[in-house]
């Protein structure tokens, strides 16, 4: 299992992205790959866990300074199943929730 992680700040409150983050009509548009079944939500630490087929991640956000956060988004995936480059794959999944998440980038 090779295991991946990146983390971007957010100029969006953490509770504010965390909710685009587990809205399901938003998950197409940030998560890095589709997932068969919604992520599990736990609000209370704002933090979404999926996984399926060997592969899995999690997305914490926490809270930052004056209105902002930050976003660590973490993938494991087999290392028979490894294909592309993931961490430019992690990148560009923080860019686009902070977009949706109203952040300018």
């Amino acid at each position: 299992m090779s295991e991946f992680e990146a983390g971007r700040r957010m100029p969006a409150t953490a509770e504010h992205v965390y909710a685009v983050a587990a809205d399901a009509a938003h998950l197409d548009e940030w998560m890095p790959e589709p997932v068969a079944a919604p992520p599990d939500g736990r609000r209370d630490r704002l933090r979404l866990d999926w996984g399926g087929q060997g592969r899995g991640g999690w997305l914490h956000i926490a809270s930052g300074e004056a209105g902002t956060s930050h976003a660590t988004l973490h993938l494991s995936v087999p290392a028979d199943q490894r294909g592309g480059d993931v961490p430019a794959l992690i990148r560009e999944s923080l860019d686009r929730l902070a977009v949706l998440s109203g952040s300018p980038g």
